[in-house]
């Protein structure tokens, strides 16, 4: 077991948090990711929520966001405070990369909500006569499906999020073809250009 399965089997992000002299009685913390004026983060058992920026990450990227350090010094830095022994020399590639997937999955997935929030406004039928926009269409259609797969990795376990990877490939495509095509291979900062999770 390396590094930061380790974390991730002995602390909670209420734990980390409060390590940082983070106030958790409420449930919700001021987002640490951008100027939060009421608290809008959500600490679960195993990761953490944004509902105002959308931000998602684990113990160890939350305590890499807090103290400035890489990842990997974060998750050394979390085993010395929280008494987590380790090995070292173990390699820690393989669960970074499944926290990448996990990460990228989302923001397709988000970012397609959002678009289809978008369409739902901007596409609505303005008289009674008119025919539905296919695009008011498809956000009817697909909003209420496509939110609860985001629900998936907003407080779904560690492995239903591992699962929905590897056996929904094609709602994550689906989700960022639909991206490309409406706003092109990038928008808002963001690459649209490759999205697989593979």
């Amino acid at each position: 077991m390396n590094i930061f399965e380790r974390i991730r089997n002995s602390v909670n992000m209420v734990q980390v948090a409060e390590l940082y002299g983070i106030d958790t009685r409420r449930g919700m913390i001021n987002c640490i990711f951008h100027d939060d004026k009421t608290p809008s983060m959500k600490l679960y058992d195993d990761h953490y929520y944004c509902f105002g920026c959308g931000v998602y990450g684990d113990a160890v990227s939350f305590a890499a966001q807090v103290t400035g350090l890489s990842q990997y010094e974060a998750a050394k830095q979390l085993c010395s405070a929280l008494c987590i022994v380790h090995n070292s020399n173990e390699p820690f590639i393989k669960p970074m990369i499944q926290r990448e997937q996990e990460t990228k999955a989302f923001r397709i997935l988000s970012d397609y909500c959002k678009m289809l929030r978008e369409w739902n406004e901007r596409y609505k039928p303005s008289r009674p006569d008119s025919g539905p926009h296919p695009l008011f269409i498809e956000s009817l259609n697909n909003q209420g499906e496509y939110e609860n797969y985001c629900n998936i990795f907003i407080s779904g376990t560690k492995e239903e999020r591992k699962n929905f990877i590897e056996n929904r490939k094609d709602v994550i495509e689906y989700a960022g073809k639909r991206l490309r095509e409406y706003y092109g291979n990038s928008i808002r900062g963001r690459s649209y250009a490759e999205l697989s999770v593979r």
